[in-house]
């Protein structure tokens, strides 16, 4: 592992961290994060059925990347996507929030994996959204997530920078080779499971972590086996909130749940991607120090990082897309409207979204789809 960053080290009394700062600060200072996991081409269809999708890099490995990026993280995801549409699209839209793809390996035997959202309103009005795991267009299955192999995985370690946090989202021992090699240089290890496939890699798995999290929507309906508590564990519950605890590996032990009630948010366009907005800001308060910095976290600072994470996912959810908000609000923007929610208890306004549209729309991206358009593909 290239030892060409350290650890970024000291605090700060701001609340929101030291990353939600102008791009003045020297790059050098930023704390690095390195990831892997699911990194898809995200197609979203809106309310309105009248345009085309908005394409943006996604997955949850995806959107946390690319939002600590936006935050002001060096990031760098590791992976391997296909040479096709679908991943100039997304690597496209990574390197425009600064994201490092250096170790996002294209491979044309593989299919970048797709991932398409479709958003309606229901009965009562209320936006709801769906996955779709076929084309809409030709009926095909659309392309899932390859891991990383174990011998690409031993070649990569001795090539990546030093990080302030490692992020996984999948587990393999591809990955938990990785992991095993930033723990052991301090690193703070986040891992955000969507699911158990072997109980013994997802025992490792949380074994090596300092931050667990995982959604209760998910995650309720599996038999969990039995796994250590991790330094921090989150359980994330829609609108209801989350609930946290933390073990003897942090300086504020809990050994018990805490729950947390959401912040109340009128006029939802979308909650997809609340979670990786979540996640997100709890990295950006608690894991620029690596794994030391959570050691020595106190109450004040592990409760703060959560309610700003609930305060992201708040605003998140007024904006279509899993990082909508992104393209429509600079980083000073959506720090005020973060205090907002969190000191001032203020609903921040939201903006608009422009129709969308279900149909042929992924011609060009689908790679099972006969006729290619290109001119179809349109990047937002």
């Amino acid at each position: 592992m290239k030892n060409n960053a350290k650890l970024k080290s000291g605090g700060s009394d701001n609340p929101f961290g030291n990353n939600l700062v102008d791009d003045s600060h020297n790059k050098n200072l930023h704390p690095i994060i390195v990831g892997t996991g699911l990194i898809s081409l995200d197609a979203v269809f809106g309310v309105d059925n009248n345009s085309e999708p908005k394409y943006w890099a996604g997955g949850t490995c995806g959107n946390v990347l690319s939002i600590l990026s936006y935050l002001g993280w060096n990031s760098y995801p590791i992976g391997i996507i296909g040479q096709d549409n679908a991943s100039k699209l997304a690597i496209l839209d990574m390197k425009q929030v600064g994201v490092k793809t250096k170790f996002l390996e294209q491979d044309n035997s593989f299919d970048t994996p797709i991932v398409v959202e479709q958003i309606k309103n229901n009965a009562k009005g209320e936006a709801r959204h769906s996955f779709m795991w076929t084309c809409p267009n030709c009926g095909a299955k659309l392309p899932l997530y390859r891991t990383v192999p174990i011998n690409r995985a031993r070649v990569l370690v001795d090539q990546l920078p030093v990080s302030s946090v490692f992020f996984f989202d999948r587990v393999s021992r591809g990955i938990l080779h990785m992991a095993e090699a930033y723990a052991a240089q301090g690193s703070l290890i986040v891992f955000e499971p969507s699911g158990v496939k072997e109980a013994k890699l997802f025992q490792e798995a949380v074994s090596l972590s300092h931050i667990v999290k995982y959604s209760h929507q998910r995650m309720s309906r599996l038999n969990l086996p039995a796994y250590p508590v991790p330094s921090l564990e989150i359980e994330t519950m829609g609108a209801s909130g989350l609930r946290y605890r933390t073990s003897s590996g942090i300086s504020y032990s809990t050994k018990h749940w805490i729950e947390m009630k959401a912040y109340a948010v009128d006029s939802v366009r979308d909650t997809a991607g609340a979670g990786d907005w979540c996640t997100s800001a709890i990295i950006n308060s608690l894991g620029s120090r690596g794994a030391e910095g959570l050691k020595t976290a106190t109450e004040r600072d592990v409760v703060q990082a959560l309610k700003i994470g609930q305060g992201f996912s708040a605003i998140k959810c007024h904006y279509e897309g899993a990082r909508g908000v992104m393209y429509a609000l600079l980083r000073k923007e959506l720090e005020t409207r973060v205090r907002q929610i969190v000191i001032h208890k203020k609903t921040p306004l939201f903006a608009g979204n422009k129709k969308q549209q279900l149909s042929e729309s992924l011609r060009g991206i689908c790679p099972k789809c006969s006729e290619i358009k290109p001119q179809n593909v349109n990047v937002r």
